[in-house]
């Protein structure tokens, strides 16, 4: 091989070395600012929305991804949890929805992946359903039972992921837009899944049970509160994914483990 050749290849590997650098510099961005959240061990996952997206497809909505982002600080990108949060509207939604309906558009997105990215989210996002959460912006504004919206958004993570349950990888505890991100161990040859709950409606649900119950301590109500959240499953908590029976047991589980119980 000759030494132009030679330079030829040496500046080919070296592009091509800077391009995976990039996306995983990428990936591993999504960091919260110290004291905002709470969370387990964080890892940047190679998909986060799945295998619904070709090499080239998955580059695109990456990019996509990114240019949505540095449109406004206030877009939270969990790709570790394969979660979008915006806060206006403030919306929790599956990256591997949004995955699906750029996977859907073809040529239009490859050719447009910022602007695909943005209609998806604003018509995904529209209607609340499986992988979709609609928050609520103010959703505590004041305190309850001497907690304000940090501290019983502590209090809500700290009942179903401290100490960590078996089966609970990570999770996260966004206040200003009210949402509990827990992410749960792969199953049955699926990848790692995370389940949203929107804690404007625990709170609702806290607030109902404080009048039924003046007198109860503030730690058992909210446990009962949040065990019922869970275990009933309907408004204010969705997957990222379809949830195995498995990962259902191990949400389950976490919100009802004996030896948390005070």
């Amino acid at each position: 091989m000759g030494g132009v050749d030679r330079m030829v290849w040496i500046a080919l590997a070296v592009s091509a070395l800077a391009v995976a650098a990039a996306l995983a510099w990428w990936l591993r961005r999504d960091r919260p600012a110290e004291g905002r959240a709470a969370e387990g061990p964080q890892k940047a996952p190679e998909h986060a929305w799945g295998p619904v997206l070709d090499p080239e497809t998955g580059i695109a909505f990456t990019e996509g991804l990114r240019a949505f982002h540095d449109e406004g600080d206030a877009v939270l990108l969990e790709l570790s949890q394969s979660v979008v949060v915006t806060p206006d509207p403030p919306r929790a939604i599956s990256l591997p929805l949004l995955a699906e309906g750029f996977a859907a558009r073809g040529e239009e997105a490859l050719h447009d992946p910022e602007g695909t990215v943005r209609d998806l989210v604003a018509e995904r996002g529209a209607v609340e359903g499986p992988g979709v959460l609609h928050l609520s912006a103010a959703w505590l504004d004041g305190m309850v039972d001497g907690m304000d919206r940090w501290h019983f958004a502590e209090a809500v993570q700290e009942i179903v992921c401290s100490p960590p349950s078996a089966g609970v990888t990570a999770w996260k505890a966004e206040e200003e837009t009210g949402v509990l991100l827990i992410t749960v161990r792969p199953s049955a040859g699926e990848g790692e899944n995370t389940v949203m709950i929107d804690l404007a409606r625990v709170l609702d649900r806290y607030r109902e049970a404080r009048e039924e119950q003046p007198g109860a301590p503030v730690e058992a109500l909210l446990r009962t509160v949040v065990s019922h959240v869970v275990a009933s499953g309907g408004a204010g908590l969705t997957w990222t994914r379809p949830p195995t029976g498995e990962q259902d047991g191990i949400l389950l589980s976490a919100a009802t483990a004996p030896s948390v119980l005070r």
